[in-house]
Order: structure tokens, then sequence, then C-alpha cells
């Protein structure tokens, strides 16, 4: 009786998707029928490998890609494998919509970004230990669930800059005072409803900009990512609805655009080191500076936390 077909699990899982955003891990082993290519490129991606195996991209010299780089393919890319460790071909990946990758690349090296339908003009760069880690932390969340897409997107954006930026050797510090009142132009949109939860494409969109150049220039103002500094913003409007006698926790939580009570109290205690039902009381006793009330060591610990920042 002849042996059965072995049968394979596809490749590819998806664990994000949004219009302009997929994110997904790739496991292919060495003796799986697609293993050579395991299917064309889908968007403009940049893989991030976990083992190691030799690429070749059509027209190029072959590389190894292992944890060390980070693989960049055009939609449609042409390219073959060749099996190195012994369980196959593992990575995450993080795929761009055209537009997306196109206004990277020109906000990178508008020189460089001259084909539209292959911006991408380079097959792998180097990828330092912190620029691994930090896809595989957004990675890890992601899996986990429960992230703004404002944050994931973000974040998507400035990890495959960034690899993009060391592969193609050069940084674009130009247009310093244009960032700069991009930056004020984007806090202005996020103070005017700070409980809105725009996506990354549509804040940048109204500031006429690309997405990667607000979130490179804002996090070099700032200090801050856009999520975070949307979070910032919520937090200090908290302060104000308990003072004006905010209610129901869950509710205000939803009412400021976060997706929780547990994830407005994380945040929240995040930034102040105490529950919001704790400063809640303070502020909202009757008659007394909200300095000299409350349960011991909150007001002190608000004033301290204050001083410091």
């Amino acid at each position: 009786m002849p042996a059965r077909p072995r049968l394979f699990a596809r490749p590819d899982r998806v664990v994000y998707r949004s219009p302009d955003v997929r994110v997904g891990t790739f496991h292919c082993p060495t003796e799986h029928p697609e293993f050579r290519t395991a299917g064309p490129i889908e968007g403009y991606t940049v893989v991030f490998p976990r083992s190691a195996v030799w690429i070749r991209h059509a027209g190029r010299a072959p590389f190894v890609a292992d944890p060390s780089v980070a693989v960049i393919y055009n939609q449609g890319q042409a390219y073959v494998r060749h099996p190195l460790a012994p369980d196959g071909d593992r990575a995450d990946w993080f795929s761009l919509s055209r537009a997306l990758a196109a206004e990277i690349m020109r906000d990178i090296d508008a020189g460089a970004a001259t084909d539209g339908e292959r911006p991408f003009p380079v097959a792998f760069g180097p990828a330092n230990a912190a620029l691994y880690y930090r896809q595989r932390l957004l990675f890890s969340r992601l899996v986990q669930g429960g992230l703004h897409p404002l944050e994931v997107e973000q974040e998507v954006l400035m990890i495959v800059g960034l690899a993009l930026e060391r592969a193609v050797g050069r940084s674009s510090d130009a247009r310093r005072c244009e960032g700069r009142e991009v930056v004020q132009r984007a806090r202005a949109e996020l103070a005017r409803n700070p409980a809105e939860r725009p996506t990354i494409r549509q804040l940048a969109g109204r500031l006429d900009v690309s997405p990667f150049h607000l979130c490179r220039v804002f996090r070099r103002t700032t200090g801050l990512t856009l999520h975070h500094y949307l979070l910032e913003l919520r937090t200090r409007v908290a302060l104000e609805r308990f003072e004006e006698g905010a209610g129901s926790l869950s509710r205000l939580a939803l009412e400021l655009g976060f997706s929780s009570h547990s994830h407005f109290t994380a945040e929240f205690r995040r930034r102040l080191g105490v529950a919001p039902s704790r400063v809640r009381r303070v502020l909202q006793s009757q008659g007394r500076p909200a300095g000299e009330t409350g349960p011991p060591g909150v007001a002190a610990g608000l004033r301290a936390r204050a001083g410091r920042r």
C-alpha cells in the first residue's frame, strides 16, 4: 500500500492586519514542497529571520539570512532559498502597502525611491540587537492582543523604517525646522480630541506628511511616541474629569478612548504611581484642598511625581 503523502501546514500565519499594515510569522520546514519559494511575496515586506537560511533574490548574489539581518522584499519579488538550519526557515515579517513603502523610502532617501513598483532598493541589511528585540517584543504583544491600532502601526513603521535606513546606509536628517512644525501640528490634532482613535495614516494625512516621517520626527522631538503622548493627554484629562465629579471609571475609560477599565487603570498607575480610584477620592473630597485629604500618601505621591516631570 503506497505511503500517504505528508500534509504540511501553511507556512504563513497573520497576527495583525489593516489596510496598510500586516504582521505575521513564517515557518517552512526544509522538506516542505514549497521550501524553495513558499509562494510569491505579498506586500512590501521586511523579514526578521529567527533561523538561518540562504536567500537569493533574482538577479542578485545569494546571502545568509540569519537573526543578524533584516531581509527586504518588494511585492512580487522573485527569490529562492536553500536550507542552512535544520529546522528550515523561521521568521517574523512586517508588510506595508505600496503607498506606505514608497513614502518611507522617499523620506529615507529620495534618490533611491525612483521605482513606484519596487521602492525598496536593497535585498537585506544589518539588524542590531536593539532592533531585533524591538520587533520580537511587538510581535509577542500582538499575539497577546489588546494593542491599539495607532500603537501597532506606528511601531511597525518605525521598525521597517529603521531596518531600511540601516540597509540603505544613510539617514535623512534634513528638514529639521519643518519637522518641529509638523510636531506642533500633530500635538494640536491629538489635543483637539484625546479620546479619538485615529490610525497613523489618518493622522499623517491630516498633516500632509508621510506616516514614517511623522513617527520619526515626533519621537525625536518629544521623546515620546504618538501613542504614548496620547496616553499622557488622556491621563491629564482624567484628572480634570475627576475634579468635575466623574463617577464610573469604566464609563470614563471608554469615553477617554481606553480599551477597557483595566487598560485605563494600568496606564494611569504607570504614569502617576497610584490607582485612579484613589486619586478620584482625593480630588472629589469636599471643602478641603486635594493635597490635604484622601488616603495617606496619595497626595504626597502625586506631588513627588509632579516634581520629577
